[in-house]
């Protein structure tokens, strides 16, 4: 007997897939190539896969399964859609071939977990990218995995179940940037950027780029005009990017914001964005918005966005735009109106009755903080402003003497013996005291934030019941207050500094003073002493010769202080007395003999034996010519002679050695072991490797002034070449003398690159010695070496041509003296006639213009007129300066009317730099500054007159 054939399933035969309801969808499933995935044909899929394929064809939600060791894909039509642009290519391929970065990451330990358990596993708001709507959409899944058995109960694959949650994922994004743009409380006074700007650049994907434009009225009230306070992506100059500008302008996204003035527009990413560096996914956005941000009928700025590039301008982005519209426009409104609201809380002060709901209110809205203490000092009532200034929650405050925990540790002392006093009775008491949290000033570091307290004592028959107090945050007046106390500072510095210089220059102008007053007493006392010895011919010759001396100590004296004057002038370059150094060539026995005869009629009317030692050194180098600023070493020696003689006038022994010498090597080791040398303040430049130092070999003048007077203490001696210090309390007093000598010396040999120093002990005497850099050079250049020639301008000298030859008679030169102050005009004139000139004299410069009218460079000339060389310029003068009268010249040469160039020489005590530059742009040749003697000026004259010819 036959068995019975056993009856196939629908599952089992090979059309199985006719049992699937029929649809488009399905009728693409069944065209796909499976004979070429790792599934193989449909007819030879096994019978657990079949049956999980009806089911997954059945499920009205996205699902996919990934069977076999491969996992291979296949999906219902609801997960086709959610795939976008993976479908169809991912039915019968793998995961891993078409996600392979997300599989790496997430999928494949997924996968892995979910066999091993064998329970599902979840997968939440897994990002994917598919191009949906035409573009690349930003998309989130989530779903879980199962595992899905075969017939013999192994997992022969995953069961997903999927669902999108890409609205809700960029949603609460979206809502957690909005969180954290909090609308300000009135108290604060950040502007709008500081509020908004960090929030949105948290957000990099909704916001890919952000302008934030403010009208700001504080600046220009009543305006229109726009003031950029936000950027995110736009690089510095980008022309979008505009500072500032007036709302009809045409720059910028300008045109745009009027168009956007009443509502939220987007427009399309156009050229004009090249160069903006995006956010999000570094890639540039198709779109961005305008939103204005207006409040009470009042345009308060505009904002700029970029959209997200990857998803769609649909109505949850609208959403998104009003959201952040309303949020930041609503911080705008706040700022803006925080001073009207201090206003209007002000006004309810004035208004409010005293009836009890109407005093809390008050209370209650206050721009003050208040508190209401109990007698034990637990804050029992305190307003919203209280807890704002002092940065505590309510719940923080029931406990005794709580108000103390908010001040910082060094103050609460402070405000407990306050609150002492208001519990005894004392009707009030006002204080201020610094809080634990810092305030944030405008400029500089955070500190304590300020307040200002008054406490008074709420009484009833008598008795004190309760404490009231109120605050106010004073810490933007603190700081204010000590920016102006630093100013204030600041200032009286500035006067102290010009003090200071009045006091160098009375200093250094006194010393050769001195000498001057008592060489002019000799000379007018020279006569009596004549007459005393009989006016004989040995006598009268004697005289004479006194008075030629003392009249060149009064001439090197006047010298010193022109070069003080000089130095006055240039006082806008000075720091601390860094003076200008101007080498020439020097014999160092001339330099110091004329310094020690300056103080010749004190040293020998006081006793004082003053030795002068040029050391070994300078023969054993060969140094007699050296090239230096004599002037500025003079100066040295004078300021440490003179205190030579101040500190040994009232010793026994009155004795002062003078040495002097030079060094190829380190300068220090040519003086006495034990020197203790001045600190310098910063390094010095080597001015002898300029060029108008030339090329002569380097050396060091070194020199040292040793007194037998009263010695110093190393405390003493530590005091010194400071501003203003001497060695003690007492020096001032005793030897008199203002503190800037040793201060002024050292500053020189900084600016000479050399040191100064000090070696003294009591009792013992004192040696000051110092060193400065020079060079070496022949005395073929001798005749450069006078120190009374005035500093000269940049202005390039004339060279007269070669083979030229001078007409005027240098022997007897004729002159137009232009000098309204009659007693220099009388002296000068007479010192040039004495010199051989013919001198005619104007008292301004229109006489001077009346003059060359009547003389031989005048193109019309008269039957008698006055032959010219030279004209000497003084530069004021009433009814017309030189200044004038030199351009009138220069223009009357220009047409004609003036013959020939005539040398105009300025004789003026105008000396700066600035001053001589328009000298010469007037028209004048030269500038020779007062005070000066006929000698310079018959040098310059001939100079000019034999160059121009």
């Amino acid at each position: 007997m036959r068995p019975a054939k056993k009856t196939q399933s629908p599952l089992e035969r090979d059309d199985w897939v006719d049992q699937i309801p029929q649809s488009d969808y399905i009728r693409f499933f069944r065209s796909v190539n499976w004979s070429a995935s790792h599934l193989g044909p449909l007819e030879e899929w096994c019978l657990g896969l079949r049956m999980h394929t009806f089911t997954l064809m059945a499920d009205s939600q996205a699902a996919s399964i990934y069977w076999g060791d491969h996992r291979v894909a296949i999906y219902n039509s609801a997960f086709s859609v959610l795939v976008g642009n993976f479908h169809p290519a991912l039915m019968g391929s793998t995961f891993e071939r078409e996600f392979p970065g997300l599989y790496d990451s997430i999928i494949r330990e997924v996968m892995e977990k979910a066999e091993q358990r064998g329970v599902s596993q979840d997968m939440v708001e897994i990002p994917l990218f598919p191009v949906r709507n035409g573009f690349l959409e930003e998309t989130y899944f989530t779903g879980a995995f199962t595992p899905i058995r075969n017939l013999d109960g192994k997992v022969g694959g995953f069961y997903q179940a999927v669902k999108e949650v890409t609205r809700q994922k960029i949603n609460e994004r979206r809502m957690a940037m909005f969180n954290y743009v909090i609308i300000p409380s009135a108290l604060e006074q950040e502007d709008l950027a500081y509020h908004v700007m960090s929030q949105l650049e948290s957000n990099g994907r909704d916001v890919t780029m952000a302008l934030l434009y403010e009208i700001d009225e504080e600046i220009v009230p009543g305006t229109s005009r726009v003031f950029l306070h936000g950027n995110i992506g736009f690089p510095k100059g980008h022309p979008l990017a505009v500072e500032e500008a007036d709302l009809n302008d045409s720059v910028g996204l300008i045109p745009l914001f009027r168009e956007a003035k009443n509502k939220v527009r987007t427009y399309p990413v156009d050229e004009r964005f090249e160069g903006v560096q995006w956010r999000g996914f570094d890639e540039p956005s198709s779109s961005f918005s305008i939103i204005p941000l207006s409040a009470a009928g009042r345009t308060l700025g505009y904002l700029v966005i970029g959209a997200n590039p990857r998803r769609p301008l649909d109505e949850d982005y609208q959403q998104f735009l009003w959201h952040l519209e309303t949020r930041i426009t609503s911080i705008a409104a706040s700022i803006v109106s925080a001073g009207e609201k201090r206003r209007r809380s002000e006004q309810l002060e004035k208004e409010l009755s005293d009836t009890t709901r109407q005093i809390q209110y008050m209370a209650q809205h206050a721009s003050v903080g208040l508190r209401h203490l109990s007698l034990d000092g637990n804050v029992s009532w305190a307003n919203e402003q209280y807890f704002q200034i002092v940065r505590r929650s309510k719940e923080a405050t029931d406990y005794k003497h709580s108000f103390l925990d908010e001040l910082i540790t060094e103050d609460r002392p402070k405000a407990m013996e306050a609150w002492e006093r208001v519990t005894r009775g004392e009707p009030n008491v006002t204080m201020e005291l610094r809080l634990k949290h810092m305030f944030i000033p405008p400029c500089g570091d955070p500190e304590p934030a300020f307040i200002l307290m008054v406490m008074f004592p709420y009484i009833e028959k008598g008795e004190v019941k309760s404490i009231m107090a109120c605050i106010t945050d004073i810490s933007q007046l603190k700081w204010a207050k000590s920016v102006e106390q630093r100013k204030a500072a600041d200032a009286e510095a500035a006067r102290r500094k010009q003090e200071e210089f009045i006091d160098i220059v009375s200093h250094e102008m006194r010393n050769p003073l001195s000498a001057i007053f008592q060489c002019v007493d000799m000379i007018q006392s020279s006569m009596v002493e004549c007459e005393k010895k009989g006016q004989t011919k040995e006598a009268l010759l004697e005289a004479l010769r006194s008075n030629i001396d003392n009249s060149g100590v009064i001439l090197l004296c006047a010298q010193h202080q022109k070069r003080i004057v000089d130095d006055v002038l240039t006082l806008s370059k000075l720091e601390h007395m860094l003076l200008k150094i101007s080498p020439r060539p020097t014999q160092l026995a001339v330099l110091i003999e004329r310094a020690v005869r300056m103080f010749e009629l004190d040293l020998q009317s006081q006793g004082f034996k003053v030795t002068i030692n040029p050391e070994s050194s300078l023969r054993e180098n060969s140094v007699d010519w050296v090239l230096c600023d004599p002037s500025r070493v003079a100066q040295i020696v004078i300021n440490l002679l003179t205190n030579a003689m101040k500190f040994t006038r009232a010793e026994p022994k009155r004795e002062i050695t003078i040495s002097y010498g030079a060094t190829l090597s380190e300068p220090r080791n040519a003086f006495q072991a034990g020197m203790t040398w001045a600190p310098s303040e910063k390094e010095v430049d080597d001015l002898t490797l300029e060029p108008d130092w030339g090329t002569g070999e380097q050396l060091y003048l070194v020199f040292s002034i040793s007194d037998t007077g009263v010695g110093m203490t190393p405390e003493e001696v530590k005091k010194l070449f400071h501003r203003f210090k001497q060695a003690s309390t007492r020096t001032s007093i005793r030897y008199g003398g203002s503190g800037l000598g040793l201060f002024i010396s050292q500053k020189l040999t900084e600016k000479h690159a050399g040191e100064i120093g000090v070696a003294s002990a009591p009792g013992e005497g004192t040696t000051f010695a110092f060193y400065v850099k020079g060079r070496r050079i022949g005395p073929e250049n001798a005749e450069f070496a006078s120190i009374t020639q005035p500093a000269q301008s940049s202005r390039p000298e004339l060279v007269k041509s070669q083979g030229e030859k001078s007409n005027v008679e240098l022997d007897k030169i004729h002159v137009l003296l232009v000098e309204d102050n009659i007693i220099n005009q009388k002296l000068l004139r007479k010192q040039l006639v004495n010199a051989g000139c013919v001198v005619y004299t104007a008292n301004n410069g229109v006489e001077a213009l009346q003059f060359l009218g009547k003389s031989d460079i005048w193109r019309e000339q008269v039957a008698d007129s006055k032959r010219l060389d030279i004209i000497l310029m003084d530069w004021e003068m009433p009814v017309m300066d030189g200044l004038t009268c030199s351009r009138e010249i220069r223009a009357l040469q220009e047409s004609g009317q003036i013959t020939r160039h005539v040398q105009i020489i300025a004789i003026t005590a105008n000396a700066r730099e600035e001053q001589i530059q328009n000298a010469y742009k007037s028209g004048m040749d030269s500038v020779l500054s007062k005070p000066f003697v006929a000698a310079d000026l018959l040098s310059r004259m001939k100079k000019h007159l034999s160059i121009s010819g």
